[in-house]
């Protein structure tokens, strides 16, 4: 049996030669056994010669971060994604770069535009369908519409953002699945304005671009704070169950948690009670107004997994 290091010595002397193929068997059995950067950079080139650009991607964006360092593997990472169709995925992955690189941000958008342009050409009767389905999102079960999502950024951006501001407004949408939307509109920069249907069922006119990242506005910040202060070191069991239903908690709530988590020590206090059962019977109006607002999150929960 070949150690690791040896496997890596046989596919780089396959790819010196141009035997991709052989490359890809060696560098593949490698990494099974030792997955870093460095060798996932080396298989997902080999895997990119031998035109296997889905299984490429999915490697590379183990490592987004690290590719998004430089131009030159930052490249090689949205190369991958536009020849397995990924074009929403590629825009995202660029977009993170818009503070460090803006020209090569630039560059790669137009690189992005011209691979959907010859997509609409060479593959549109399938992007129709896509872009179909997309629409018809409310109409499955909560569970698959999960998939469809990720189906869904196979779109070029123009249908995709099209879809999506229909979506946005579709009462029968799960409320996950419209922020997951809306959320993927702030990642590609959006800045048209779209009308967001928030949990109340009220409409919000915002504009992607400008919304906050998920969990770090100055209201969400401060209930995991108050989470943290009151179980974090007396019971951290409970701690930790909390803290992931408080993380789901302000999913829903996004972008505006301030319009319900008028209070943060009673959010924070109603939550604890619920799960241990020691909730009060007597509420003001408003701790019944977020109580029953977290009740009905936890009806929608339940939706996820019938």
């Amino acid at each position: 049996m070949r150690t690791t290091e040896q496997l890596i010595a046989t596919g780089q002397a396959a790819a010196a030669a141009g035997d991709w193929s052989a490359a890809t068997s060696a560098l593949e059995a490698a990494y099974q056994n030792d997955q870093n950067y460095e060798l996932n950079l080396q298989l997902v080139t080999a895997l990119c010669h031998t035109q296997n650009y889905t299984q490429a991607s999915l490697l590379a964006l183990e490592y987004e971060t690290r590719y998004l360092e430089s131009d030159q593997t930052a490249d090689t990472l949205i190369s991958c994604l536009c020849q397995s169709q990924q074009f929403i995925q590629a825009r995202l992955s660029a977009q993170l770069r818009v503070q460090s690189a803006p020209a090569w941000l630039k560059t790669t958008q137009q690189r992005i535009f011209a691979a959907e342009q010859d997509a609409e050409r060479t593959m549109a009767q399938t992007l129709t369908a896509t872009m179909k389905q997309f629409y018809h999102l409310s109409e499955l079960p909560v569970a698959a519409q999960i998939p469809r999502l990720t189906t869904a950024k196979h779109l070029t951006f123009a249908k995709y953002l099209t879809a999506a501001k229909f979506l946005l407004v579709d009462p029968f949408l799960h409320q996950l699945s419209r922020v997951e939307v809306l959320y993927t509109l702030k990642g590609l920069g959006v800045t048209d304005e779209v009308t967001f249907i928030w949990l109340d069922q009220t409409q919000l006119t915002l504009i992607p671009a400008k919304l906050p990242v998920m969990g770090a506005d100055a209201v969400s910040e401060a209930t995991q704070q108050e989470l943290r202060r009151r179980l974090g070191q007396q019971d951290v069991a409970l701690y930790e169950s909390l803290q992931g239903l408080l993380s789901l908690q302000l999913m829903y709530l996004y972008p505006v948690p301030e319009k319900i988590v008028t209070d943060v020590q009673t959010w924070i206090d109603l939550l604890i009670a619920s799960q241990t059962r020691e909730l009060s019977p007597k509420l003001t109006v408003s701790e019944q107004k977020m109580l029953d607002n977290q009740q009905k999150i936890q009806e929608l929960n339940l939706e996820l997994v019938q």
